[in-house]
């Protein structure tokens, strides 16, 4: 799922709205986070007891069943019927998609391109290939580390143990706090659909690690001062409230589709696979270390997310190109001038 729609929502969209569809994956994420949060509440009195909590496992069961009704539904990506059935079996794809003719011409001339660079003699792209890749070599790094920046954003971190943040910023209602807060996750992504084909990728993550810096500058000075001030437990929720906001609408939404517009079509299966077994692999690396931290250095846990937040506010700015509204083919021109040393990759 985190692979596959991705990649299948960048494959079916204009490059116009490339950017506001691939958001939608994180949408629906958010939405079904901020609906788990809901139904276990404990406070809301709805499946979040100990006498219902075990209902709680068919939720996920009856949106699979929802899949597997609505997916025969779905028309099939045009880039991969171009592939394997042929230029007319894609337009007829693009056509359920699409009723001007004119933008299923653009769309179909911007397969071509991007089917050109491909070496039918070769066969399929291996992980092996990906990683010798030269001229891949950039984006493989730019793709690798934007899917860091996800999880190293601490985004986790905050939600995983967000009601233990409450808790001991004595929030009266701990666990609904963090159900508000995915609330605000939701609002956010919506406003992050409007505005990533305006504003752009490159403008959102830069926005969002400075906003990200500052949060946690806060949240750390909260915790340090709160035996001295009882305000700080307000700061605390305010710098909480804060990190979500800017993770939503700059790395929460970009890493899920970057990958599929900075690589070509016949590396593009195998770099969202990369992509996303290191992503899920950061993911579990921030889950198990962060209790140990908060353990052993409360109160300036969250230092940490600080200097990775500055970190990548540096590598945004200085080697991730933008690629709004750009073909890929002119995404592989901007990675030319993109000054990342290489060498240590390999030859």
């Amino acid at each position: 799922a985190t692979a596959v729609v991705p990649t299948y929502f960048s494959e079916l969209s204009p490059i116009a709205i490339r950017g506001a569809v691939g958001t939608m994956h994180q949408l629906g994420i958010t939405i079904g986070i901020v609906v788990s949060q809901w139904l276990s509440t404990p406070s809301l009195d709805l499946l979040g007891s100990e006498e219902k909590w075990q209902y709680l496992f068919l939720v996920p069961c009856a949106f699979g069943l929802l899949q597997c009704v609505v997916l025969p539904f779905c028309p099939e990506s045009p880039s991969y019927l171009y592939q394997t059935a042929g230029k007319e079996a894609a337009k007829v794809a693009l056509r359920r998609l699409q009723s001007n003719e004119n933008v299923i011409e653009v769309y179909l001339e911007l397969i071509e391109e991007e089917n050109e660079a491909v070496d039918p003699s070769k066969g399929s792209f291996s992980t092996a290939d990906l990683f010798n890749s030269k001229d891949l070599r950039k984006q493989l790094i730019v793709g690798i580390a934007v899917q860091l920046m996800m999880q190293f954003s601490g985004i986790d971190a905050v939600f995983y143990y967000s009601t233990t943040i409450f808790y001991q910023a004595q929030v009266d209602d701990p666990e609904l706090a963090t159900t508000l807060l995915g609330i605000v996750n939701v609002l956010i992504t919506i406003l992050a659909v409007r505005f990533m084909d305006s504003a752009g990728r490159k403008r959102l993550l830069i926005i969002s690690w400075v906003g990200l810096f500052v949060s946690y500058l806060v949240l750390t000075a909260s915790f340090i001062l709160k035996p001295s001030y009882d305000f700080m437990d307000k700061v605390s929720v305010a710098a909480t409230t804060g990190i979500i906001i800017f993770f939503a609408f700059g790395p929460g939404c970009i890493a899920w589709f970057i990958i599929a517009e900075i690589f070509p079509l016949y590396a593009r299966d195998t770099a969202m696979s990369v992509g996303i077994f290191i992503n899920w692999l950061a993911n579990w690396f921030v889950a198990f270390t962060f209790p140990h931290l908060l353990e052993y250095t409360q109160p300036y846990t969250f230092l940490v997310f600080v200097g990775t937040a500055a970190f990548f506010l540096f590598f945004t700015i200085k080697y991730v190109p933008e690629t709004k509204g750009l073909s890929v083919a002119k995404v592989t021109k901007e990675f030319a001038s993109v000054p990342l040393p290489t060498k240590c990759c390999g030859s």
